[in-house]
């Protein structure tokens, strides 16, 4: 049981480390931004077979080819999505709440890079139920005698 706890408390402080190591970039007046384009590759219906398959970079990139229109039609939270449904679907499989903060915690290097605000504020509401719901189990089930 305190093992448990431990480990709980030791998922918790690693799945909240990146509000102590922050690498965000500030803007600057002088700084420049690159605006992409709003049509999507797929929807250039000018474009012949061989120039959309060009065009979305099927050439280069085939993982990111094939999940530009799931990115379009999610706005581009495509890998965050994703990335929930694994937790959700471990989590209802299992009933443990440590195998969603471990996968959490896999997964905090890459999803973290690319999606740190939508990523932090989901871990932190997936972590505080976690926890909320581990101190209710403590609390109240574990302490009342149905006996």
């Amino acid at each position: 049981m305190n093992g448990q706890l431990l480990m709980i408390a030791v998922l918790f402080l690693l799945a909240t480390s990146p509000f102590i190591f922050d690498n965000t970039q500030e803007a600057f007046a002088q700084s420049s931004l690159n605006v992409t384009a709003s049509q999507p590759c797929f929807l250039n219906y000018t474009a012949t077979g061989l120039e959309m398959i060009q065009n979305c970079g099927l050439g280069d990139d085939y993982l990111r080819a094939t999940t530009v229109g799931f990115d379009w039609v999610t706005g581009g939270l495509w890998p965050l999505i994703l990335y929930s449904v694994i937790i959700v679907m471990v989590y209802v499989k299992y009933q443990n709440g440590i195998y969603p903060l471990a996968i959490g915690l896999v997964l905090l290097p890459i999803v973290g890079q690319f999606f740190p605000d939508q990523f932090i504020s989901f871990g932190i509401v997936s972590g505080s139920l976690i926890a909320v719901g581990a101190l209710i189990k403590m609390f109240i089930k574990q302490t009342t005698d149905y006996g």
